[in-house]
């Protein structure tokens, strides 16, 4: 009988564990169902919007110098933020932002060419470029658009930076990074890391500039992506995949940045770039020639950096101009955009 019941026991044991596993399994279906609905509505909401307004007429050509001293520039922009709200800053000043930069990317290539050709540019999306909805319990207080809105109005101010970089250059390559704002749901959704809303921004841009001949720009599946220019390599990153949940002190980042240099990243490069932090700043390698930039942010006014890290910064992005045949920066610039 002692047997008998014992077994009766493990019988009904295992017949409880069946029905939590079954419930857990139905449960995470729901999820599962629920999650891919939000990503599906959002990418047909962006095909329909983009076929909507049809494709910008092509920028006509500017007239550019080549020569054998010509150099390249690389604008890297990154953490927009947009339709993100503080007591400074929101999509109107971001606009606004945008534009100085346009202008001062303008004066800045001008010295550039006074004594050399600059005919062509790269342009670096580095992520964060929208505020998102998925980050904190209050995201909802702090933002002035929707989820949909944000996607809208960055996708436009993302095609017209780089819109405004065909008018003043021969030929634009975009190299483009999503970053963690861009999550849909939660850190524990069951949502691929490559749908995220910065890629959809990106790809709204893309399709808008469907027709430009003089454009490259290839779509990022991946979160490490890959910048050459004639012999000048580097590795562009939005800066959480370092460290323990999306921190990691600047030798880590460099340490890190040394690793992939020695071989656990399967491509040869000199320099790493990167944001998410919202400041400036510049970190030797190991080898001593290449460097780990990192660049600031349009946003001003972060109350959670200034209470939570005690950090601040200055709105700002990062311009470079590059020698293609020696592969490396010959001039960098910090364009500062608080007035």
């Amino acid at each position: 009988m002692g047997k008998l019941a014992d077994e009766l026991g493990r019988d009904a044991e295992l017949e409880e564990l069946r029905r939590a596993l079954r419930t857990a399994q139905s449960q995470l279906t729901r999820y599962r169902r629920k999650s891919d609905e939000l990503r599906e509505a959002l990418q047909q909401a962006a095909t329909d919007a983009v076929l909507a307004q049809g494709p910008l007429r092509p920028v006509p050509a500017p007239k550019v110098k080549r020569g054998t001293r010509a150099e390249h520039a690389l604008l890297h922009v990154t953490d927009w933020q947009a339709s993100k709200v503080t007591a400074s800053y929101n999509t109107q000043v971001l606009a606004d932002r945008i534009e100085l930069l346009k202008r001062k990317v303008t004066r800045l290539t001008e010295i550039q060419r006074a004594d050399h050709p600059v005919p062509d540019c790269t342009i670096m999306f580095g992520g964060d470029m929208i505020e998102g909805l998925f980050n904190y319990p209050a995201q909802l207080w702090q933002i002035d658009a929707s989820l949909f809105d944000q996607w809208a109005t960055t996708g436009k101010l993302a095609a017209d930076l780089v819109r405004f970089a065909l008018s003043l250059f021969d030929k634009v390559t975009v190299v483009a990074e999503w970053g963690n704002h861009g999550r849909l749901g939660s850190k524990r959704a069951e949502v691929p890391k490559s749908d995220n809303v910065d890629r959809m921004v990106y790809e709204h841009a893309r399709m808008m500039l469907r027709d430009e001949k003089r454009l490259t720009w290839g779509d990022c599946p991946d979160d490490v992506q890959q910048v050459q220019i004639g012999n000048y390599r580097a590795l562009l990153i939005h800066g959480d995949e370092v460290g323990r949940n999306g921190f990691a002190s600047p030798m880590t980042i460099v340490r890190h940045a040394d690793r992939w240099r020695s071989g656990a990243w399967p491509w040869e490069f000199r320099d790493l770039y990167l944001g998410h932090y919202h400041t400036h700043a510049e970190w030797g390698m190991a080898n001593g020639e290449g460097a780990v930039y990192q660049t600031g942010s349009t946003e001003s006014d972060n109350r959670y950096a200034r209470d939570g890290m005690a950090a601040s910064a200055t709105p700002s992005q990062r311009l470079h101009f590059v020698d293609p045949t020696k592969g490396r920066v010959t001039t960098q610039y910090k364009i500062l955009l608080d007035s």
